[in-house]
């Protein structure tokens, strides 16, 4: 009987000794988070090291292995890598959002082909907002419908003209004659009303890039362009 209690009492030691282990040697004391813009890089780590013991390397491991991570907000996939004993790679995928409406309280966010794909209480860097425009769905993962029917188009091409450019823009406005003004920093652009507004947009890209840098602000008039026209920026 003695020796029986002796040898369970030798079992849970080494078991206790073994967690204690996995628990000092495989620490993940180095976690790289990569592919992120729009989501904080402290919420990412934070999310994939919650929970007991959520910040092993062994634990990140299995519950990747067995599907315990959900996707965050924005984040359509992710990739787990355990490159050393402490050392984790996590490469995130985040959604393709061009832009965005606000709508009590909340950012509703879509994609190229106008689905919507997250809401959230804040408006992410580089997501244009849309203003003047009634929306009269916004479902998750449903397309958006505006009541102006007209209107969709153009702000998808606007869309998804300002993404292609890289263009750093606030706001997206539509007034009662349908016509757009970009936001752009200090630095808005009157564009009018249009069926296609490529030439615009690729015209003034580098333009808008360039005043941002040096701090410019004003207008800019497009409403009358024709390709090749200078663009002056009103100051």
């Amino acid at each position: 009987m003695r020796k029986n209690i002796i040898a369970i009492l030798i079992v849970i030691i080494m078991a206790v000794i073994l967690s204690l282990s996995v628990i000092v040697l495989f620490k993940a004391d180095n976690i790289i988070i990569s592919g992120n813009e729009m989501c904080d890089e402290n919420v990412v780590k934070e999310y994939y090291t919650e929970g007991p013991l959520g910040d092993n390397t062994a634990v990140i491991w299995l519950k990747d292995k067995l599907g315990l991570y959900e996707d965050l907000p924005f984040i359509r996939e992710h990739d787990i890598d355990i490159t050393g004993r402490n050392t984790v790679k996590i490469q995130v995928y985040e959604k393709s959002l061009i832009a965005c409406f606000y709508y009590m309280g909340q950012y509703i966010y879509f994609d190229k082909d106008g689905l919507i794909l997250e809401t959230s209480d804040k408006q992410f860097k580089n997501i244009p907002c849309i203003e003047g425009v009634s929306f009269s769905n916004f479902t998750l993962n449903e397309k958006i419908e505006v009541a102006n029917e007209g209107q969709i188009d153009a702000i998808l091409d606007l869309s998804e003209l300002i993404n292609h450019y890289e263009m750093k823009i606030k706001k997206i406005s539509f007034n009662n004659n349908n016509e757009v003004t970009l936001y752009c920093g200090k630095i808005k652009v009157f564009l009018g009303n249009r069926q296609l507004y490529d030439q615009q947009i690729a015209s003034v890209s580098d333009v808008l890039k360039q005043a941002k840098k040096q701090g410019l602000s004003g207008t800019i008039d497009l409403k009358n362009y024709s390709r090749g026209d200078k663009i002056i920026l009103k100051q």
